[in-house]
């Protein structure tokens, strides 16, 4: 009963994500799916990308997240590329998602969320139809992002389902965070599809049984006003956050109550001296910059 994710589209439970997820995974293997497979997912931040998240992991399946800006021909060449034989779409991104599909074999299980696309199936029928249950044989899936910032096309990195669980660096940032399940709260401000906030802020507070408050968008006041409501105890930032966040008038600033912040997590790009130092003096020495 207690909260798991929380934005502007809908709240869910951790109960109701873990029965989204049972779902989900039933109406992937009604559509043929099953482990091992390639399931991808061109969505923003709301419920759904964490409920496929979730499906994915526990049916065995492998899950490429799609950057949500990248014109058709790109997204046609993910889907491809990775083998996908799903894909899971906003409705915002409709026409993308709908071009990018044209003429394309072998993706079978196509499946909209939120507003209409042509040609797929609605998220919400898809999941009412199947049983909520636990399902009786989890198996552990894994992950293949695509780079950015490369040349030529992108390229599918696979992650497979032990990796993460070895990883060093990974371990050590579980134990800087010190996860509290009965206080903590994170919010995640960068888009989903991008490897830093995908596994800061939505795999580790999960696996931390942390709830995850998803902006739809980054918006400096925006993300004080969080702060502030839920409570926040942890989030991932980058630079030019920082420099926005700043750029507010104090008085602006001055409305809001960011004590609750204990782990500030920043990287992507090399934080100014002085940007880091005004952080440090407004939000208290709790930021933490990484290297990757």
């Amino acid at each position: 009963g207690r909260l798991a994710v929380a934005s502007p589209f809908a709240d869910l439970t951790f109960d109701d994500l873990n029965a989204r997820a049972n779902q989900l995974v039933r109406a992937l293997r009604a559509r043929g799916g099953g482990a091992g497979d390639a399931v991808s997912l061109l969505c923003s931040n709301r419920p759904e990308f964490v409920v496929a998240y979730l499906a994915t992991l526990r049916g065995g399946m492998r899950l490429t997240p799609i950057n949500t800006g990248l014109r058709t021909g790109e997204i046609r060449y993910i889907v491809e590329d990775s083998g996908a034989k799903a894909l899971l779409a906003d409705g915002r991104h409709a026409n993308a998602a709908a071009d990018a599909l044209r003429g394309l074999a072998g993706v079978d299980v196509r499946i909209g969320i939120g507003d209409p696309i042509h040609r797929f199936e609605a998220w919400d029928d898809v999941l009412e139809a199947e049983s909520r249950d636990d399902i009786d044989d989890p198996r552990l899936g894994s992950q293949m992002p695509y780079t950015s910032g490369t040349t030529g096309r992108p390229k599918g990195v696979h992650r497979p389902p032990s990796g993460a669980i070895h990883q060093p660096g990974l371990a050590e940032a579980m134990r800087r965070f010190a996860y509290d399940p009965a206080r903590d709260v994170h919010l995640c401000t960068g888009p989903l599809h991008h490897a830093a906030p995908f596994v800061f802020s939505l795999a580790m507070p999960l696996a931390s049984h942390v709830p995850v408050v998803l902006m739809d968008g980054w918006d400096a006041e925006r993300a004080l006003r969080l702060i502030d409501a839920y409570r926040v105890t942890h989030t991932h930032m980058v630079p030019v956050m920082f420099r926005r966040l700043l750029e507010l008038p104090r008085e602006d600033r001055a409305q809001y109550d960011v004590s609750s912040l204990r782990v500030v997590v920043h990287g992507a790009a090399p934080c100014p001296r002085g940007v880091k130092q005004q952080m440090i003096d407004w939000f208290g020495p709790v930021l933490y910059e990484y290297y990757a």
